[in-house]
């Protein structure tokens, strides 16, 4: 599991401050301290800069959620929605209400320049008011945190004293709210919570986390698959090619073999018969590239998994010597039976692994 760091974003001309969540809770990393790679890095953002809004929703998708928020909270914003940032919560009530949180695009972009200017542009912007629980009131010194109406709202100890009367009513707090560490008590929270909500979302997702537009595959997908239906038709042009040549050798064959004996029944194998006949007084005459070729593609064919990698045809031999990658050893005994069944002499060379696949050389024809 990746060590989590959490921060906050800091008051102006302040340090930044880190904590970590270590097997005895949570501990304050010295000043200057080398955060370690790879680490999970939250950074909590203020309620006072951020609105949470509850919205009825039953869309099931980031961004169909995230669109539907935008217009939801529209008539709760003071500003044009089209200026503002949301996240939805991960969360979802019975009721089928969710949290929304809003936050200024210009908010968002000032914090991605300091996460940048302090070298964890890849960090989390977590609202501090998400990870509040429920009926809690907490004062920061620089903001309180509260319930109001079933949503977490942020308040400002600068504001007006008969504002901030009101709103201490609202809560139902006590007058007198001792002060607590901002950054301990956020990240005491953050580890509770089953999932955090990340401004990160949408046009600010980091790189990592960004959707894929498949509209920019498109022309390369349709061009891949009309080689792709061109090559195959090639290739059953060529297997049945090589089919219909195979047959013609196989009718020559059967012809020569009537003419040498005329008053023979025609044997399952002419080409088998004939050598034998010829003993080993005479030698066969050589095959040519036409029927060699015709023979080794039927047997390709006819053998599943087999493919040819390379072939070379020596003309004075009348031998086609070949290099195919078989699905699996033994698999060229296949091919070889396959070659055999047409007459043709075929002769296995060496079966290898090469690159986790069986490859295998062999000739056919050639002289005796």
């Amino acid at each position: 599991m990746r060590t989590r760091i959490y921060t906050e974003i800091p008051a102006s001309g302040a340090e930044w401050r880190f904590v970590r969540s270590g097997p005895h809770g949570i501990e304050t990393l010295p000043p200057n301290a080398t955060l370690p790679s790879g680490a999970d890095m939250v950074v909590f953002v203020p309620g006072t800069e951020v609105s949470a809004h509850r919205v009825r929703m039953t869309a099931k998708r980031p961004a169909e959620m995230t669109r539907l928020a935008a217009f939801a909270i529209e008539d709760e914003l003071a500003v044009p929605v089209d200026t503002m940032h949301v996240a939805v919560a991960a969360a979802q009530e019975a009721s089928d209400h969710r949290l929304v949180y809003a936050v200024s695009r210009q908010s968002m972009a000032g914090w991605l320049d300091a996460l940048d200017s302090a070298g964890i542009g890849a960090a989390r912007l977590v609202p501090d008011l998400s990870v509040l629980p429920a009926s809690t009131h907490v004062d920061f010194g620089s903001r309180q945190l509260a319930t109001i109406s079933g949503r977490p709202v942020a308040i400002d100890p600068y504001w007006p004293s008969d504002v901030m009367a009101a709103l201490m009513r609202e809560t139902g707090a006590e007058p007198n709210i001792q002060q607590t560490d901002s950054l301990t008590q956020l990240a005491s929270w953050a580890e509770n919570a089953p999932r955090l909500v990340d401004f990160r979302q949408g046009e600010y997702a980091r790189p990592s986390e960004q959707s894929i537009n498949l509209t920019r595959f498109r022309l390369p997908a349709a061009l891949a698959a009309s080689l792709f239906l061109a090559w195959t038709a090639q290739s059953v042009w060529s297997i049945e090619k090589m089919k219909q040549l195979t047959a013609g050798l196989d009718a020559e064959t059967a012809r020569l073999y009537a003419a040498a004996f005329p008053d023979q029944p025609m044997p399952s194998n002419p080409a088998a018969a004939l050598r034998a006949s010829e003993g080993n007084a005479s030698r066969s005459p050589t095959a040519d590239f036409e029927q060699t070729s015709a023979v080794l593609y039927g047997a390709v064919a006819e053998t599943p998994g087999a493919s040819l990698v390379s072939l070379r045809y020596d003309r004075n031999m009348g031998e086609l010597r070949a290099t195919l990658t078989y699905p699996a050893f033994g698999a060229d005994q296949d091919l070889k039976q396959a070659v055999e069944q047409t007459g043709m002499r075929v002769n296995l060379g060496d079966t290898r692994l090469e690159d986790g696949l069986v490859v295998g050389d062999l000739s056919i024809g050639g002289r005796s």
